[in-house]
């Protein structure tokens, strides 16, 4: 945080380097409170000088609506910093909270862009994936007038994002699914806690599962449960999309084994190449309901006018004038 400080501070005053890396913080933060309330562990924000910042998910979001989400709260919350600056500068009457303010506003309303993977292409994911296509065309048009290298080179990573994904990968031929097999071992007294019959020993049952995977040691974990008892197991180092596990056979406790023996058999679709920045390929992943889609388009397109309307209400200080920022 303070090289980045240091950095701007070889373009800037320092009291405005200062002003826009606390903005780049509250954003920032935004994402890892949004993320806690999701329940996934995030790292602390990393910063870039003349970049930004980024924070880091130890674990994936297992849906579009939990993407979506994280990528909300960083413009929301940085939104309500730029406005508290706003109203210091109202108070103090110090333009310099003015500008930093606007560069907030700014700043989160760039990552409004709906260009994957920029909050903006992420809140899409639960709204329509459409909006990549708008995405396109502004995030043309925006390289064009702003003349941005940082934002061609997101342009361009999005551009081969969205052909890695939908346009060769409709070119391979169709891919098996493949069969495997997991052997849990569970203790009795699990069932017996949850007043849960142990299944007899030929009961089948497709159990419920999820899949996630761990940033820190980039390993791919499945965790497979049963209802009323909780997680049977969870198994590392399958990496394609599980389509489906069954319980299949059930051995008692015995003088062999004290435990519940369970054998499962999955099927899962072998994995492909992953695209740059990780766009999800699974249409599973994108199903979100109605009522989430409207309430993520309307929170999405009512922040973003509110920030145009702030810009606009800013419009007369600029970062370029000395006399302000000086």
């Amino acid at each position: 945080m303070a090289v980045s400080v240091g950095a701007w501070a070889l373009l800037y005053p320092l009291e405005f380097a200062v002003g826009l890396v606390i903005m780049i913080f509250i954003h920032e933060m935004g994402h890892v409170w949004a993320a806690k309330r999701k329940g996934l562990p995030v790292s602390a924000p990393a910063f870039i000088p003349f970049l930004g910042a980024l924070i880091t998910m130890k674990r994936q979001p297992s849906d579009a609506a939990t993407e979506a989400y994280i990528a909300y709260g960083g413009p929301l919350v940085g939104t309500l910093g730029a406005l508290a600056c706003y109203g210091m500068g109202v108070w103090t009457q110090n333009e310099l909270f003015f500008v930093i303010a606007m560069v907030g506003f700014f700043l989160n309303l760039f990552n409004l862009i709906p260009i994957h993977p920029l909050d903006g292409g992420r809140i899409a994911t639960a709204i329509t994936r459409w909006l990549w296509v708008v995405g396109l065309v502004v995030g043309l048009v925006l390289i064009i007038y702003l003349r941005s290298p940082l934002l061609a080179l997101i342009y361009l990573l999005f551009v081969w994002e969205l052909w890695a994904v939908y346009v060769k990968r409709r070119r391979k031929r169709k891919v098996k699914p493949k069969l495997f097999t997991i052997k849990a071992e569970i203790d009795p007294h699990r069932f017996e806690e949850s007043g849960m019959w142990i299944p007899g020993e030929d009961h089948r049952r497709e159990l419920p599962y999820r899949q996630y995977c761990v940033m820190e040691t980039r390993e791919h974990v499945l965790e497979v449960g049963f209802p009323g008892v909780g997680t049977l197991t969870k198994v590392e180092g399958i990496t394609g999309l599980v389509r489906n596990i069954q319980l299949v056979k059930t051995i008692r406790p015995g003088h062999e084994n004290r435990n519940v023996r369970m054998y499962l058999e999955g099927e899962y679709i072998p994995p492909e190449h992953e695209a740059v920045g990780g766009i999800q390929r699974d249409d599973k992943y994108y199903s979100v309901p109605p009522k989430t889609r409207w309430a993520f388009g309307l929170a999405y397109v009512g922040l973003a006018v509110f920030l145009i309307y702030m810009l606009f209400v800013l419009g007369q200080y600029s970062i370029t004038n000395p006399t302000v920022i000086s």
